[in-house]
């Protein structure tokens, strides 16, 4: 702007005036600033605490399913225990029941054996061959034999004899027969019997080997006066 000839304008140099201005922007800045960051400190301390404590109950849950984990593993230990006692509670009751069936049988084959001696139905008084029983012994080829005798209607004395035993086999496609006494392991004493209700006898015996048992023969004599007949009965291999 042009300035007329005769008016003039006078500036005057005012420095406390600025400083005042500078130091009132300074302040307001500096308030505007602190009023910013206390916002922020207290946003800031907020979320903190929100996150401690959601950090807390995290820890919390994860104390709670721990704790749950570990009572869970525990009731399936109780019940992995439970249920293995209750399976040998019953294995032991089946072993029991099968032993108890086993003495029971047992016990009909003895009754029933006694009642062949007291009773023995229509048959004809002296000497019997109650039972002969022969199975395989744990060793290779050897057998072990079991043979009861009676007398039956015919308690009042005593008998007395021996007992010849013969295995009927084959070895290299010939029928071969051989003695029980040969056969016998250990003392081969000949079988000698003496009593008046029953007698057992039992031991182990041992084949050749090639040699394959198809029958056995046995013969009960009697010795001396007054005894009952012989007899002689003979039996598929395995009896």
């Amino acid at each position: 702007m042009a300035i007329e000839p005769g008016k003039r304008k006078i500036l005057v140099y005012r420095p406390a005036y600025l400083w005042f201005a500078t130091a009132t922007v300074a302040v307001s800045l500096l308030g505007t600033g602190y009023f910013l960051f206390d916002r922020g400190r207290l946003s800031a301390g907020t979320e903190l605490v929100q996150l401690r404590e959601q950090r807390r109950e995290q820890e919390r849950r994860i104390r709670d399913q721990q704790q749950e984990i570990l009572s869970m593993r525990e009731q399936i230990a109780v019940l992995q225990r439970s249920s293995e006692i209750d399976r040998l509670a019953s294995l032991n009751v089946r072993n029991e029941f099968a032993g108890l069936q086993d003495e029971l049988s047992r016990a009909r084959k003895e009754l029933q054996f006694y009642r062949g001696i007291v009773s023995p139905g229509d048959v004809k008084p002296g000497l019997r061959v109650q039972r002969i029983n022969i199975e395989p012994a744990a060793e290779p080829d050897s057998y072990l034999y079991s043979l009861t005798l009676t007398q039956v209607k015919r308690n009042d004395r005593y008998v007395s004899g021996v007992i010849d035993i013969d295995v009927e086999g084959m070895e290299d496609g010939t029928v071969k027969v051989l003695p029980f006494s040969a056969l016998m392991t250990g003392d081969s004493k000949a079988l000698k019997y003496r009593f008046r209700y029953f007698q057992h006898f039992d031991g182990v015996i041992r084949v050749p080997g090639g040699f394959v048992p198809q029958r056995i023969m046995v013969r009960v004599v009697p010795q001396g006066k007054g005894q009952p007949p012989a007899i002689e009965e003979s039996m598929e291999w395995p009896v």
